[in-house]
């Protein structure tokens, strides 16, 4: 399945760099975890990457494309785990980890097209996969989920020069809940280019 899923993925974006009416944007992106999964790593990160793709309309200030992102959450602790999926719970210093890849559809519309400073309103939905790792010593929970997920966006293309764009944005993550796995979100910070 994620084979197929990346397949499509890369082949959009192939498209995408062949196409006139269409951006390629690749940005550097952080992470502050909020609701859920801020109770298990509440530790802002800056480990993230983002490549999307974006499709304009002629006819109105709309685009669509596809994302895949890559953002880590790490954060060691010593406060207790908990698992009420698997009726764990466990005391020690642990090492929490979070590698999220969320594979999203997206739509976009733009409040200044032509303009400038472009600002934009988005929301993207698609699937997130989720690898959660507790690690105590020599031992290790480890959790795999893909889940269902919406991310509202806001966000401003800034047209700093003919040939690339800057792009600066905040999404809402919302991962539903998945398997044993609770419900995780997070506010990504991006910055990167369009080109």
């Amino acid at each position: 399945m994620k084979k197929y899923i990346l397949s499509l993925v890369f082949a959009a974006l192939a498209f995408a760099a062949s196409a006139q009416d269409s951006n390629f944007i690749i940005t550097y992106q952080m992470s502050l975890p909020v609701g859920e999964t801020n109770d298990y790593i509440s530790a802002f990160s800056g480990r993230g990457v983002g490549m999307e793709w974006r499709q304009h309309l002629a006819s109105a200030p709309l685009s669509f494309g596809l994302s895949l992102d890559w953002n880590v959450l790490y954060q060691k602790t010593d406060d207790t785990y908990t698992n009420p999926g698997e009726g764990i719970v466990a005391n020690g210093r642990q090492y929490r980890y979070m590698n999220i890849v969320p594979i999203l559809a997206h739509a976009n519309y733009y409040f200044n097209k032509d303009g400038i400073i472009n600002p934009y309103l988005g929301v993207g939905v698609g699937t997130y996969y989720i690898n959660q790792r507790t690690e105590f010593g020599q031992w290790a929970i480890v959790e795999k989920n893909w889940h269902f997920g919406v991310a509202p966006e806001l966000g401003i293309l800034a047209d700093v020069n003919p040939s690339v764009d800057m792009i600066f944005s905040v999404r809402y993550n919302m991962a539903f809940k998945a398997g044993n796995s609770t419900d995780h979100s997070y506010l990504g910070f991006n910055i990167g280019f369009v080109y």
